[in-house]
């Protein structure tokens, strides 16, 4: 039987689920073509089972005296349900049906705009375009900027089917730089302790326990039988030695030019607003008075 004859008997409520199944038969391949276009925002199958929706929505309003067949007739319905399937039911952000066909408006009038004058829109020239007022621009971008949010757990194209839009994300962290900087820091780190363990007397004691146990100064003048006072005293003299050219003037160079740069931070609008000056300008100027 043609689509047609299903349809009148569905209409006259003749074997109305069977009738239904054969229609459905005969037109599934055309439902699946039309799903196909819109699986980049649904799964396929939902897609089919709202064009199922459609169909029967199709059935019902079908008048053949209007001349059309069916099927012409039924796509606009069955594409009207997998739309407002994928409205309702496929974004992290829940917009309107009447919103997104003035987002609809907007984007073509932009892409429009765009390619007959080579550049973007002003908002008097969208205004004029869509016969809005600015109010109302204003409402449709907003739509339209929330129209792109997209859930970070959505799967994306690809070999991989488990990799999801978080997997793709850039971590903002630099792994090379971070296993060189720990590298540096480790050697950096050795290297103070020995030059450390060269300093006279009880200097280098005092420093492993301040520094690297922890101790306070009363806890490490217990252990070596002083005052907390002669504990500072001692820890006073071993940064004086560190600090001379022969013992620390190695481990000086080295953070200058390995550690130092490392951490350095670009100055952002905000602050050189409120300075005036960049991070290159204060370098520049640290060196200056250096010299």
């Amino acid at each position: 039987m043609t689509n047609e004859q299903l349809v009148a008997r569905i209409q006259a409520g003749e074997d109305t689920a069977e009738n239904m199944r054969k229609l459905w038969r005969q037109n599934e391949g055309c439902i699946a073509k039309m799903a196909m276009r819109y699986q980049g925002y649904a799964e396929l199958d939902d897609l089919k089972q709202e064009g199922y929706i459609g169909l029967c929505e199709a059935v019902r309003q079908y008048d053949p005296e209007q001349g059309a067949t069916f099927i012409s007739y039924a796509v606009f319905w069955i594409r009207q349900a997998m739309k407002r399937y994928i409205d309702n039911c496929c974004n992290v952000v829940r917009i309107p049906v009447h919103a997104r066909e003035w987002i609809q408006k907007y984007n073509k009038a932009v892409n429009e705009y765009r390619k007959y004058y080579g550049t973007e829109p002003s908002e008097r020239a969208l205004c004029a375009m869509l016969k809005v007022s600015k109010k109302k621009l204003c409402s449709i971008q907003k739509d339209a900027r929330m129209g792109q949010i997209d859930s970070l757990s959505r799967p994306t194209a690809g070999e991989d089917e488990e990799l999801t839009l978080a997997d793709r994300v850039c971590s903002g962290e630099d792994m090379e730089e971070d296993v060189i900087k720990a590298l540096d820091t480790a050697f950096m780190r050795h290297e103070v302790w020995l030059a450390v363990d060269a300093l006279p007397d009880r200097l280098p004691a005092v420093m492993r326990m301040r520094f690297l146990d922890g101790k306070t100064l009363e806890q490490a003048g217990d252990s070596m039988g002083v005052s907390r006072n002669q504990i500072r005293d001692f820890e006073r003299k071993a940064f004086r030695l560190l600090r001379t050219e022969r013992r620390g003037g190695k481990l000086r160079r080295y953070y200058e030019e390995y550690l130092r740069a490392a951490p350095v931070r670009h100055v952002g609008l905000e602050s050189f607003n409120r300075t005036w000056t960049s991070s290159t300008e204060r370098d520049a100027m640290r060196a200056y008075r250096i010299r």
